[in-house]
């Protein structure tokens, strides 16, 4: 196929396409902006159509988008693909980690339940992202066996179609678990058989959003739901308590590269297990996000016999 058409239709297909792959609410921002840009400017898109638009983009988060075109119509079988060369660009920086008290102090100065979603982020297996942690459902936690153990030791939870589409497995801690259950519980959405049931576990104001929207078109509704839940917890949380209580800005993907390291430098967890528990498919990955001290690997290593 030369031409690939253009219109609001393939718009939504590839944002829903993106979203499904678990991609932060910043990137799917910037992928929006960029393919509106194109879809308005042009009816298709072909060799000719292109190479107008690689003029225009300087940048390789510019061409980001066009890579996401092709995976797209990959998965969706449709015979059409671009080639596109890379840019060379500097790497950006990553979120600097917190002190462990600083990650208290913002957990503490929340309201209820959101104190439990910071939480889910910072405890949750390597730490989860925030898009992740939206999405978690009680459908997703592994009630039955828990239950069944007499609430003893950690849960287990399926964070589903993160970052690459895949699921993976996470552990829950043991307090997290039961403050999780007790949370369920109050809320009366406990079955017969005491699991709890049920979507999202916090409401970050979606929960009627749009809802003309949720039966006429689910697939625009949740990419736009997932991006006015970030907004909303950004500017509702985020801002209100805990950089007041903090007296700085916070990234809250500062939690999940926090939680890595503190997994690496006091649990001792191997990095091969904290890129397990991240999803990384790359340990290089994982490297970046633990944040490894050099200090404390020179000491490792002190004792080492010379040859």
């Amino acid at each position: 196929m030369k031409n690939l058409e253009l219109n609001k239709d393939i718009y939504y297909k590839i944002m829903d396409y993106a979203t499904a792959k678990g991609l932060s609410r910043g990137t799917l921002l910037i992928y929006a902006h960029y393919l509106k840009k194109i879809i308005k400017k042009n009816k298709v898109l072909n060799k000719e159509v292109l190479i107008k638009l690689l003029k225009s983009m300087r940048h390789q988060t510019q061409r980001a988008v066009l890579v996401l075109i092709n995976e797209y119509c990959y998965h969706a079988d449709i015979d059409f693909r671009l080639i596109i060369p890379k840019i060379k660009s500097s790497s950006r920086p990553l979120p600097e980690t917190l002190p462990v008290d600083e990650v208290r102090i913002i957990i503490e100065s929340v309201p209820k339940p959101y104190d439990l979603m910071l939480r889910c982020i910072f405890n949750i297996g390597g730490g989860l992202r925030i898009s992740e942690a939206i999405k978690l459902s009680w459908d997703d936690i592994k009630w039955y066996a828990w239950l069944n153990s007499d609430r003893k030791g950690y849960g287990i939870v399926t964070i589903k179609k993160s970052k690459g589409g895949k699921d993976r497995t996470n552990n829950i801690p043991h307090k997290l678990m039961e403050d999780l259950y007790g949370y369920a519980k109050k809320l009366g959405i406990t079955n017969e058989n005491d699991i709890p049931i049920g979507r999202m576990i916090f409401n970050c104001d979606i929960k009627n959003y749009k809802p003309d929207l949720f039966i006429n078109n689910r697939e625009k509704w949740k990419f736009e739901a997932l991006r006015h839940a970030y907004d909303w917890f950004r500017y509702n949380i985020l801002k209100k308590y805990c950089e007041k209580a903090l007296g700085h800005k916070l990234h809250i993907h500062q939690l999940r590269h926090t939680r890595a390291t503190y997994l690496y430098e006091v649990e001792k967890i191997p990095l091969e297990q904290i890129q397990k528990l991240l999803g990384h498919s790359s340990i290089t990955t994982t490297l970046i996000y633990t944040k490894i001290s050099m200090k404390d690997t020179f000491d490792l290593i002190k004792n080492a016999k010379e040859l």
